[in-house]
Order: C-alpha cells, then structure tokens, then sequence
C-alpha cells in the first residue's frame, strides 16, 4: 500500500514563489499518494487572498494561516501536528520539483528501517547540474555542504527533507529555539542521529532551490546575528566539552577578523541572546545526553 506523504510548506510574504511550487508539485509529482499543508505566516492580505482561492481550487488541502510571522521552526511544527502522512515532508516554498523526485525518495526511505530522514539533491535555480545538498558540521559550528555523492551524511538541506513518522513519534518536530530561521534542520539532522537513525542524502531526486526567496531580503544585520545566535546554540547543545575547547579557538579568529570587518559587536550580540538562554540550553544538553531528545518548546 502506497504511504501517504504530508507536504508541508511555509509562506512569507512570497505568493510567488509559493505559486509556482505548489503548481510543480502537482503537474509533475507522479508519487500517487500526498497532501499539501500550507502555513502562512502572517503574510499581507494579498498573500491570504491568493491561498484561500488554492485551498478552494484544492490545490492546497490544508490551510494555518498565522496572524503574525510565529518563525520556521514553529510554523512547521504546526504543519506536523495537522499532518496525516506515514512520511512528513518540509519544503521551501521557494523551490520547484523534478521528474520522480518524490518517489525517489520515499523508494530510499524504505529500504533500510534504519534510515528515519533523506534528503534531495537541491542545485540552485542558476547551476541545476550541481550535486548539492548533504554535509557536516565543522569544528567551528559552520555548516558545509559535500559536493558529491555522499549517501550516509550529517545534516540534509531544511529546503527538502523527509523523514518517517516514527523518528518524529522520538524526537518531536523542529527546535522552536532555532527561531526564527537558521540551524534548525542542522538540530533536527543531529538528534535523529542520537536516536540511532542514518540521515540519507539521495542525489537521484532533485528539487531545485531558488536560495533565500524573502530570506534574503532581509538587513545584513539581521541574517548574520540570527545566524550566529542560532550556529552557537547549536554548538552548546551538540558539541563535546572537547569540541566546545576547539571552537573557542574558531571563535577567537572569528572575533578577530569582525573587529576588522566592523562585525564584532553583532557577533558580541549572537552571544549575548545565548547567554542568557544558557539555562534552558543546558537544562536540554542534559536531556540530550541521557537520550531524550524530543524538541520542548523553550524562551530564546
């Protein structure tokens, strides 16, 4: 029997981008068995009007609209707790999909009960050809992405990733701390690893990344403190005492060359938000390690 797959895109101020994603989906997806679930959040009355005439032409199957930008990682949380799918499903509204891109992931997904999340290749709209999508974590707190053809990595993409009812039954959905955006999926790729499942990068299926759609709109500062905020917390969750020595090595050239680029004092700021959610990421990295890894809602 054909599993059913819950779909669950946010949008932003972006009807665009979300247009043309949801009319990918459903004139390309040859994946029998699916529903959208689309949260907006908080967009402006033209965004609304525009979702209510999908969700009446049942292009769209479930629709949250949010009063006010309540951030990623809640936002798909909210996804979540409507979804019926066996598999769930987080997508960027600011991406299109390919020829049996959804069937080639669910293909992957079932043949190891082992692995609880995969992940498409995700080229940028300008450069389709490039194998991009998994990676790792640096010592530094960095995400980096593998140009190759990796199966078993790190951290999948947040823009397309899958993964199985039952790892979200373990963990819970994304880390609502994370908020508003960044590290989030990097979080969620980490504690399906701690509850001992293989995050698979699969390059066959490809969905292709517009790369930042209202994100990048955004002020600089804005992007490099949340940023930062969110790549430190994830280092104090995650990281060894004798990984944590390492980055303050990271973090004192990091803070060097900010002095010179007239950063320090948003970089000063990212640690300053942590610091004094220090309680809440302690009282979690203590959960973590005694492998109670589903995500609680916490104050950042």
């Amino acid at each position: 029997m054909t599993k059913l797959v819950s779909i669950i895109i946010l949008n932003w101020n972006g009807i665009d981008f979300t247009r043309k994603c949801i009319e990918s989906i459903h004139s390309i997806t040859s994946y029998p068995s699916y529903e959208i679930i689309l949260v907006d959040n908080g967009s402006k009355k033209s965004d609304v009007v525009e979702l209510e005439k999908l969700k009446k032409a049942k292009k769209i199957d479930k629709l949250i609209l949010n009063k006010k930008n309540e951030g990623f990682s809640k936002a798909n949380n909210q996804g979540l707790e409507i979804a019926r799918g066996e598999y769930l499903f987080f997508l960027n509204n600011d991406t299109t999909v390919t020829k049996n891109w959804l069937t080639k992931l669910v293909k992957e997904i079932e043949s190891d009960p082992k692995i609880g999340m995969v992940g498409p290749n995700l080229p940028p709209f300008d450069n389709p050809k490039l194998v991009y999508g998994g990676g790792y974590v640096d010592d530094s707190g960095i995400a980096r992405h593998n140009y190759n053809k990796d199966k078993d990595v790190g951290q999948i993409g947040g823009a397309a990733l899958l993964f199985k009812r039952e790892l979200y039954n373990k963990i819970g959905g994304f880390d609502e701390g994370f908020s508003p955006i960044y590290f989030e999926e990097t979080d969620f790729c980490e504690r399906a690893h701690r509850a001992g499942y293989r995050v698979v990068f699969v390059p066959e299926s490809t969905v292709i990344h517009f790369e930042g759609g209202i994100i990048e709109k955004q002020p600089t500062k804005w992007q490099y403190v949340t940023m930062n905020k969110n790549r430190l917390r994830y280092m104090f969750l995650h990281f060894s005492f004798f990984r944590l020595l390492k980055a303050i090595l990271w973090e004192i050239l990091r803070a060097g060359k900010n002095l010179f680029s007239f950063r320090l004092h948003w970089l000063l700021q990212a640690h300053w938000i942590n610091l004094k959610a220090m309680p809440d990421i302690m009282r979690k990295r203590a959960r973590y390690k005694k492998g109670r890894l589903h995500a609680v809602k916490e104050s950042v």
